[in-house]
């Protein structure tokens, strides 16, 4: 085996591929989203009832921590000119009537526009119009917040960021992708070459020191790089090392299995390119699993990311246990022996073909 890795790292794209996109695209990408949440958002004011009851609602709207009220004005388009010269990202609008509908005890809208442009802008801002006017008691809230209290508790993503709901996703992906984008350029640059086709025991020690140096490196894109940006952690270090086996074992399998179609080396990025943003959709992450079209649905099932992408976030930022994600286990152990049997079968098919 130890051959089988000192041979990994004699292709320089190897290396790239294995050393440096897995050391270097986790730290990237938490860097980005290192500000989890937008604050102090730039946001107009058009008060065109310039009441009390309005500038107490502009008042506590730029004490909120997700916006600053940068701009008073009298003229709507003026505030449409902010928004076009992004000096702004949302306008908020009270109309003549505001207060003499409130004093009345009738529903006074105010209306809200946003950045689309932006889904944080839209968060930041629209959480932060309702928080005062549930706080107001508002009369469009009126009836909603005398029958009900609503007291807000965060139970997985306390910080309510955009890091910590997403890179666990993003973390499980560039493993699957990484690791198969490797060994698929192997693969290719080999045919590309003419070289002989290895022997079944040469990939299974092939898939071996692959699932050995990727082992090491989930270490740290799962466990290092969050502590170092803070992300949420909830998975205890024993529950991890459990879940790799059947996450990596199937994701190694997987890539033996899609590597036998590649016979170029520059092949394996068209599909990375390609693939990689479908498959983040599939995981059930960034688009709710309940919302997704039946087909799509079964359709993700033949990819590892998804059981481990959605068996790793419920441990991680849900506080599941193994027992709990039982059924993310087994898939994963299931589609292990059906990539290996279909990674067989593959071998005999390009065999056969190669020779005929």
């Amino acid at each position: 085996m130890l051959n089988d890795i000192k041979n990994i790292f004699k292709d320089p794209a190897a290396v790239l591929i294995m050393l440096l996109l897995p050391l270097v695209y986790p730290l990237l990408y938490s860097f980005i989203y290192t500000n989890e949440v937008v604050r102090d958002m730039p946001v107009c004011v058009v008060d065109m009832s310039d009441t009390q009851e309005s500038r107490a609602f502009t008042r506590q709207l730029d004490a909120t921590p997700d916006v600053a009220v940068a701009y008073r004005v009298r003229d709507f388009q003026e505030a449409q000119r902010l928004m076009r010269r992004q000096k702004v990202h949302g306008v908020l609008y009270f109309p003549a009537d505001y207060t003499q509908k409130m004093q009345r005890l009738e529903q006074s809208p105010v209306e809200v526009y946003l950045d689309m442009g932006f889904m944080l802008y839209y968060k930041a801002f629209y959480l932060a119009v309702y928080n005062v006017m549930l706080s107001q008691k508002h009369p469009l809230l009126a009836n909603s917040s005398d029958a009900i209290k609503v007291h807000d508790v965060s139970m997985f993503n306390t910080t309510g960021g955009y890091g910590n709901f997403l890179l666990p996703a993003v973390l499980v992906l560039i493993l699957q992708q990484t690791l198969l984008l490797g060994m698929a350029t192997q693969i290719g640059t080999r045919r590309q070459r003419g070289e002989r086709e290895l022997t079944i025991p040469e990939r299974v020690r092939q898939a071996a020191s692959y699932f050995v140096v990727y082992f090491l490196l989930a270490g740290y894109v799962l466990v290092l790089v969050p502590r170092i940006f803070g992300f949420s952690q909830m998975m205890s270090v024993g529950g991890l090392l459990f879940f790799l086996f059947p996450m990596l074992l199937s994701m190694v399998t997987f890539a033996v299995f899609v590597s036998q179609f590649f016979r170029h080396r520059e092949t394996p990025l068209l599909y990375i390119a390609f693939t990689s943003v479908i498959l983040l959709f599939l995981t059930g992450i960034t688009w709710p699993e309940s919302s997704m079209p039946r087909f799509w649905e079964i359709f993700a099932w033949l990819f590892p990311g998804t059981p481990a992408v959605r068996g790793f976030v419920r441990m991680n930022c849900m506080g599941a246990t193994l027992p709990m994600v039982g059924s993310y286990v087994w898939v994963m152990l299931l589609q292990s022996v059906c990539y290996v049997v279909l990674a067989l079968m593959a071998q005999r098919w390009y065999a056969g073909n190669r020779i005929g």
